[in-house]
């Protein structure tokens, strides 16, 4: 009787974890007050979630490859520092898949509502009552419904007061265009600022500037965001070879690499391989087949794409 009671218990636990993998979540917060805050606090994060590449590291800065764990898969970005002199503004909270850096929404936490986007419709977070939103994540989705592309929103201080005030009046199912807008600017601060060292170098000195002074992402910023998955499988491979070439992105040294890119996905974990939709929807997803690696050829490491693809232009030309 005793052992069937501690096989009943051992069984009850096992369901307790495996039902609990939402409800295990870590909180962070996110500092816009200065530049130094900012770029602190998206440091704690990479360092929680991630591992430094002992192979490109330099002067103490690493390239990080997040963490292959388990039962933690969300964490919470608690947006702070928006209006450092009033102290205003501190009741949004972004909520962020750990495996892939994905926002799959935002809470209101003045009455704990979390506004989930249509492709994160099976996600819940504790102490929360979901509303799914009629969009999805994508990018695609996002800047049709925003009504603006990428490379023509403007990112500042009032640019995110604006939004974080558009995310706090809304209510109900619609993703509108005021909605849109105002995840694009905070995924692009949060989730590809954590990813690329350059996308936080180009807001950053935005956050001291009191001319007002806006980040506008370049045609290479989101070049890199729509290929992080590939970079993340070719990136582990790099031994000091002379450069990298992943499509049209080229690093010639390590730390160009570490100026562009902070933080990559471990691609070669099952995790991080399944994508929830069309490679155009989610372009930053690690390659389907997992054993996708670099390509060293003629001392340059390549994305087997991007050489496949110059090879055959040589092929035809001679």
């Amino acid at each position: 009787m005793c052992n069937m009671k501690i096989i009943i218990f051992r069984v009850l636990t096992f369901f307790f974890v495996i039902f609990s993998v939402n409800v295990v979540a870590k909180e962070f917060t996110l500092d816009f007050s200065t530049a130094k805050t900012y770029v602190d606090s998206l440091n704690v994060i990479r360092s929680a979630i991630g591992t430094p590449l002992q192979t490109i590291s330099s002067g103490g800065t690493s390239l990080l490859m997040i963490d292959s764990g388990t039962g933690d898969n969300l964490f919470a970005v608690d947006v702070r520092g928006i209006d450092p002199e009033e102290g205003r503004f501190n009741n949004l909270r972004l909520i962020v898949e750990r495996n892939n850096l994905y926002v799959t929404g935002f809470v209101n936490r003045t009455n704990n509502v979390f506004y989930r986007f249509a492709d994160f419709s099976h996600v819940t977070f504790p102490g929360t009552t979901a509303v799914t939103l009629s969009g999805d994540s994508s990018y695609t989705t996002l800047q049709r419904v925003a009504g603006i592309s990428r490379t023509g929103m403007q990112i500042n201080r009032h640019s995110l007061t604006t939004s974080y005030l558009d995310l706090m009046s809304h209510s109900g199912t619609s993703l509108t265009q005021s909605v849109a807008r105002a995840m694009l600017r905070f995924v692009t601060v949060t989730a590809e600022a954590l990813r690329f060292r350059q996308i936080q170098r180009g807001f950053r000195t935005t956050l001291d500037d009191l001319s007002g002074r806006s980040y506008v992402m370049t045609a290479e910023d989101v070049d890199l965001t729509l290929n992080w998955g590939r970079l993340s499988s070719v990136l582990p491979d790099y031994h000091g070879q002379d450069s990298v070439r992943v499509g049209r992105i080229s690093f010639g040294s390590i730390n160009a690499i570490l100026g562009s890119v902070a933080l990559i996905l471990n691609c070669h974990h099952h995790a991080s391989r399944v994508a929830r939709m069309a490679s155009d929807e989610f372009p930053s997803m690690c390659p389907a087949d997992g054993r996708v690696r670099g390509i060293t050829h003629n001392k340059i490491l390549w994305d087997s794409s991007t050489l496949g693809a110059i090879l055959m232009r040589r092929t035809i030309s001679s």
